[in-house]
């Protein structure tokens, strides 16, 4: 004696459609947040995450970017775009100064930190700090209260 299976591929179909959709909203979701992150990420912390990693030691948007992605464990690394006008600020406002491995050819730019940058970086860190922390304070709250 056989079992058939009798399937109703109209109802399958919906079924399947409807995962599908569901799986697409929340990969769309996924993305909106990420973007939201990121753009938090890029507009206050990466001026001073620049300075940080330029006040450590030379560097140019590549090495920069590198630096980040290390410092957050992958899970940010931020583009060469966002990185170098932040530079060209930080050097028309005296907090970074630039050389060129080679003058005539001009491939490899390295920024460098002044002593004005030194001095900006002293008080950036101290305000990203506690920026940071009533950040995370408030956003534990939050996820505390939603997780009940």
């Amino acid at each position: 004696m056989s079992d058939k299976i009798i399937v109703d591929w109209d109802l399958e179909e919906q079924r399947i459609e409807a995962e599908y959709k569901q799986k697409l909203e929340e990969l769309k979701q996924k993305k909106k947040e990420s973007q939201l992150v990121g753009n938090i990420l890029a507009k206050g912390v990466l001026p001073v995450l620049v300075m940080h990693v330029v006040g450590n030691s030379p560097s140019n948007g590549n090495e920069i970017s590198n630096i980040i992605g290390e410092i957050t464990n992958g899970k940010w690394i931020p583009s060469t775009g966002g990185i170098y006008p932040i530079l060209k600020k930080m050097e028309k406002s005296g907090y970074m100064a630039s050389s060129w491995d080679d003058p005539e050819k001009r491939i490899k730019k390295t920024y460098s930190i002044t002593q004005k940058g030194i001095e900006e970086l002293q008080t950036q860190r101290k305000l990203l700090a506690d920026s940071v922390q009533q950040t995370v304070d408030i956003l534990e709250g939050i996820l505390k209260d939603i997780k009940k």
